[in-house]
């Protein structure tokens, strides 16, 4: 059996009430930060839509789903009850805000993949990366073929081409696209995955949500039915 992962583990102290408290208090800081920022600079940058019918609220896709931010009063909740949880909010918060700070850079998306250790703190991008990351997208790439693509569509991924010899492109958030990719095995090598990011991600999430992301969305693949 695997190791649970972060995200697992951060739900179950959030579900028994224990040892949230640094997590809330992040939380609460970060809806303090967002509360500086136009709500259209967030939409532009983030390529998010605003809402001014009834509660003002910025509406951001995440993966098969979507969250939003209510202007009255400041709060982040999801589409879907599973997703209604304090981590995946946080993370949601710190998107928002990497991206507003990219106002005027011209950062944007490129379609140019690399690896962890290219990013921003790459080092310590790799070395937080549990094992049990490692063996769950090995485990998603043993699935049959048509269990893995039924997986990926759970979670808005689809069938990527063009590198490696199976892959799969996900949306964390719309600028925020992240490939899971695999090389099948033969009798000189043995089989291999990767998980690729657009060279722009270290401009919409810092290094350490970019791991709690990751470690979701693979798990959750495995999980899925």
């Amino acid at each position: 059996m695997m190791r649970p992962d972060e995200y697992a583990m951060w739900r179950e102290r959030e579900r028994t009430g224990k040892n949230v408290e640094e997590l809330e208090k992040s939380y609460d800081s970060l809806i303090r930060k967002i509360k500086r920022v136009d709500p259209l600079t967030i939409v532009e940058t983030a390529d998010a839509a605003y809402q001014g019918e009834g509660v003002p609220r910025v509406v951001i896709q995440f993966l098969h789903s979507w969250f939003v931010l209510d202007l009255l009063p400041y709060r982040v909740r999801a589409e879907h009850a599973g997703l209604d949880t304090l981590p995946l909010k946080v993370l949601v918060l710190h998107h928002m805000l990497a991206a507003a700070d990219n106002q005027g850079t011209a950062v944007r998306v490129m379609g140019q993949w690399i690896d962890s250790r290219s990013l921003q703190h790459g080092a310590v991008l790799g070395a937080h990366f549990a094992r049990s990351t490692t063996d769950a997208l090995a485990r998603f790439f043993t699935l049959t073929r048509e269990r893995q693509v039924a997986s990926a569509m759970k979670w808005g991924g689809k069938p990527l081409e063009g590198i490696g010899d199976d892959g799969f492109l996900f949306k964390f958030f719309p600028r925020l696209p992240v490939a899971l990719i695999h090389w099948r095995g033969d009798d000189e090598f043995p089989s291999s995955g990767k998980i690729l990011y657009d060279v722009s991600a270290s401009n919409y999430m810092p290094t350490h949500g970019l791991t709690a992301l990751t470690e979701f969305l693979v798990h959750r693949l495995v999980d899925a039915p």
